[in-house]
């Protein structure tokens, strides 16, 4: 089916032409210029082939010429011609019908999600949020990027891995760990959500510390005279006092344990020592802590990760890299490489001459003139840094699975440090892993009016935006069927809600800022979740009446020159036949977003068909009928398999 669709037959037309004059140009780049008219007088596709014949060097008359002629030959191709230098095609709707409902009969259940003819081994790493707070709307933006890309890869054919990469090791640890220690408590008390009372804790340890840091250094200031810098330091306690009188506000008890404990101490003295005990396993009990109440807030997120539809296949410790000799080959590795340098008084990997290869640049998408920082791997006190641990974790995650391809879903801000990773790995001879590892960079989510900080317990947790998601679609589910038992209104309105929040954040290109708004993601009326869902739920709906009316799609009698007797329905034909393609471009290049786009389109055209009186179940014409009712079944079954790619529950009915 993949074959048959426009955007292929016409790229394969100008590369045939294209060949006949002697320049050889690939179909997948013939593809990027051809789209689809924006006005129908024009015709249904367009190709701005006096362009494209300049920057070839091959007259425009010539190669319009033979691509006619190459695309005369194509049943589904009803007539092509040149205006202003565009070649306009207008498709054979009758053609295109039969191709469609031909192409659903053999694939059934699997239409449109071509696989790919080089299958490969994935692995893809995403969420891995540091266990300290709760998950938030930033990590569920990640969430919903790496289970949708995982998905989508699954459908193209390759065996796919999801991994979270648990940073047990990390400063933000030791904090978290500190505070519990300051309050005299071992675990998490029974009746909370053990990720939403460790968040507390953190914040609360990291904001008094900052502050007795804070303090020490201001002592400095006022000492030495520097009044400048002491004002402005101050004006940050005060900001910070304000914080700290926030969080007290949430637990008044808890707050005040651990301001007292905190009194007089070195707090970063103490958690570089808590880091150094654990690390090394110097102490058991302290080693048994971190443990225990990273468990507990992975126990957390694995909820929240259930209720958002996120699995994950394998939870990797970052201890584990540690003291299972890992990273101590690494650094083993790294002490006798050329790139070896002493930076900062630390070991550290001189990067940058690897990019005087200009081919390795090009590969890893460097820009010229960008300057990489030495990584540096260890500290002086022997701990090492999470980047030197993240090179590690690579080689575990390549050489583990034998993945052809990790992906990493991380955030954008951490293109430097994942750049310093593939580099390094390039240096310490792992080639294939650096080139074949991709950054998937995804910018952050905002939400209107909030400004958020996990250190200072500043954040919506995911928790809270799906409840309110439900609520609110639950407000919606009353409206729009009261009749509904309200079993099936809760069920309707967890789906719904739930299905809105995924939607949402994978419909904006990763590489671009998000701004969430949960009422723009529960519109019922376009571009969202609850739109698209309607959609299938009318497509149920039909084929439903059909059933209890005992009418029987007859395949053998679908009257396909239907298909152009009504420009909606056209339309909607028109537009199917397209989702192999957009599929594949979707899967390869990995573009969750194009999927979004296409439901969207594709559930306002079946909308406004719905809407405009064409019925289906009532037409009195048996072909036009079954036209009718194959038409739906490929648009219901399109829309099912796109949603469950984007992790979304098709519902029959709402």
């Amino acid at each position: 089916m993949y074959e048959l669709t426009p955007f292929r037959i016409i790229a394969r037309g100008v590369s045939r032409a294209l060949e006949s004059l002697g320049v050889q140009v690939e179909e997948r780049t013939v593809e990027f210029i051809v789209s689809e008219s924006p006005n129908p007088a024009y015709g249904d596709y367009g190709v701005p082939l006096a362009r494209f014949a300049r920057s070839h060097s091959v007259g425009f008359e010539e190669l319009a010429s033979r691509t006619i002629r190459a695309l005369s030959s194509e049943p589904v191709v009803e007539s092509v011609k040149t205006v202003h230098g565009f070649l306009n095609i207008r498709v054979n709707a009758a053609v295109a019908a039969r191709a469609l409902v031909e192409a659903y009969r053999c694939e059934g259940e699997g239409f449109g999600m071509v696989k790919s003819e080089r299958p490969l081994r994935i692995v893809v790493e995403h969420t891995s949020a540091n266990p300290v707070h709760p998950l938030h709307i930033g990590h569920a933006r990640n969430a919903c990027l790496g289970d949708t890309l995982a998905r989508l890869l699954k459908a193209r054919g390759h065996s796919v891995e999801t991994r979270f990469y648990v940073n047990d090791m990390g400063r933000q640890i030791a904090v978290m760990v500190y505070g519990f220690i300051l309050a005299g408590l071992e675990d998490v008390p029974s009746n909370v959500k053990p990720d939403h009372y460790i968040g507390l804790v953190y914040a609360i340890t990291h904001t008094l510390a900052d502050i007795e840091q804070l303090k020490r250094l201001l002592e400095r200031l006022k000492a030495e005279g520097r009044d400048e810098e002491y004002r402005e330091r101050l004006r940050e306690l005060d900001s910070l006092v304000a914080d700290a009188s926030r969080l007290r506000e949430r637990n008044p008890e808890l707050f005040d344990r651990i301001a007292e404990a905190i009194k007089g101490r070195n707090p970063e003295e103490d958690i570089q020592e808590l880091m150094r005990k654990y690390e090394y396993r110097l102490d058991s009990s302290v080693v048994r802590l971190f443990q225990r109440l990273v468990s507990r807030c992975l126990e957390g997120f694995r909820k929240t990760l259930r209720e958002l539809g996120v699995s994950v296949d394998k939870w990797d410790w970052e201890s584990r890299l540690v003291w299972e000799g890992v990273v101590g080959e690494i650094l083993e590795k790294a002490r006798l490489s050329p790139y070896a340098v002493t930076y900062k008084d630390a070991l550290a990997l001189n990067l940058q001459p690897l990019l005087s290869d200009p081919s390795l640049r090009e590969k890893l998408g460097v820009p010229q003139g960008y300057e990489v920082p030495p990584l540096i791997l260890q500290r002086s006190d022997g701990t090492t840094l999470y980047t030197t641990r993240d090179i590690a974790y690579s080689i575990v995650k390549f050489a583990e699975t034998g993945a052809q391809k990790v992906i990493n879903v991380i955030a954008a801000e951490q293109r430097l440090e994942q750049l310093q990773v593939r580099l390094a790995l390039i240096a310490l001879g792992y080639m294939d892993y650096g080139l074949n590892m991709l950054h998937y960079a995804y910018e952050m989510v905002n939400l209107p009016g909030r400004k958020m900080s996990g250190r200072r317990g500043r954040y919506v947790t995911l928790d809270e935006l799906l409840a309110q998601a439900r609520s609110l679609a639950r407000e919606e589910v009353e409206k729009r069927s009261p009749q509904l038992p309200d079993s099936v209104k809760d069920e309707v309105a967890k789906a719904v809600g739930t299905a809105a929040v995924r939607y949402s954040l994978v419909s904006v290109a990763a590489p671009k800022p998000l701004t969430f708004n949960v009422k723009d993601a529960l519109n019922y009326e376009q571009n969202s979740a609850p739109y698209v869902l309607y959609a299938h739920a009318r497509a149920s709906s039909i084929l439903a009446k059909a059933r209890e009316r005992g009418i029987e799609l007859d395949w053998s009698g679908i009257g396909y020159d239907e298909a152009a007797r009504n420009p909606l329905r056209r339309a909607l034909v028109l537009h199917v036949l397209n989702y192999p393609y957009v599929f594949v471009k979707a899967a390869d290049e990995y573009k969750p977003e194009l999927l979004v786009a296409y439901l969207n389109r594709l559930a306002d055209l079946f909308n406004k068909w719905y809407t405009s009186g064409d019925s289906v179940v009532n037409e009195p014409n048996p072909a036009a009928r079954n036209f009718k009712l194959a038409l739906v079944n490929v648009v219901k079954q399109v829309l099912a398999n796109t949603l469950s790619i984007l992790g979304v529950k098709p519902l029959e009915r709402m």
